[in-house]
């Protein structure tokens, strides 16, 4: 069952909740369905003869299964929290790809959204960030930079945050291939070299 309406019901929710829920759904079902068991492991027949056999019973089965069911709606919970405390919910975004970014403390957290190319070549982002503080004058930016052997070498935009999570978009014409990351720099005004990582994929 796939259908939010049916999952959430949402007669008793707020519409900050409803669409953190919704974001959460969304994000659980671009990951997909877990793999399937590979047939060898599937079918304790093609075990060696040597081999001991253990059958859990149904019931243990049964509650492995939701726990790892529970710890999947949890880490999406995880991103639903940064994607959807925002003051101004920006249209939704349809990402082919997502990236997390992590910073030097705890609380700085982001989260990268990679749509399909448009026709022109270029690449719609969306960046969500959280944890940043706020720059004190008009003399400081956050930029987002493509990494190659781990150095910023392509800027994809720089913004400003507030106090809680920014969500910023972005366009890019690069070719995503030739890199192997990202970072969030902070740049003063008229740096032409990327300055302090503050988050890093």
């Amino acid at each position: 069952m796939t259908d939010f309406d049916e999952l959430a019901g949402g007669d008793d929710l707020t519409p900050e909740e409803e669409a953190r829920l919704r974001r959460v759904h969304d994000l659980l079902l671009q990951a997909g369905p877990p793999p399937e068991l590979p047939r060898a492991l599937e079918d304790p027949a093609a075990a060696p003869d040597d081999a001991e056999v253990l059958r859990f019973p149904l019931r243990r089965r049964l509650a492995v299964t939701v726990l790892a069911a529970a710890a999947m709606v949890i880490a999406g919970f995880g991103i639903g929290f940064l994607v959807g405390h925002t003051k101004a919910k920006p249209a939704s975004f349809n990402a082919e790809r997502v990236v997390s970014m992590h910073g030097a403390s705890p609380e700085a957290i982001g989260v990268l959204h990679i749509a399909a190319a448009d026709n022109a070549g270029n690449w719609p982002m969306q960046l969500d960030v959280r944890g940043l503080p706020t720059q004190p004058t008009r003399d400081a930016d956050y930029e987002l930079w493509l990494t190659r052997d781990g150095k910023a070498v392509a800027s994809c935009g720089s913004f400003r945050v507030h106090d809680k999570t920014t969500t910023v978009r972005l366009s890019v014409p690069y070719r995503f291939s030739r890199y192997d990351g990202w970072v969030v720099t902070v740049q003063t005004r008229g740096d032409e070299t990327p300055g302090k990582v503050v988050l890093t994929t």
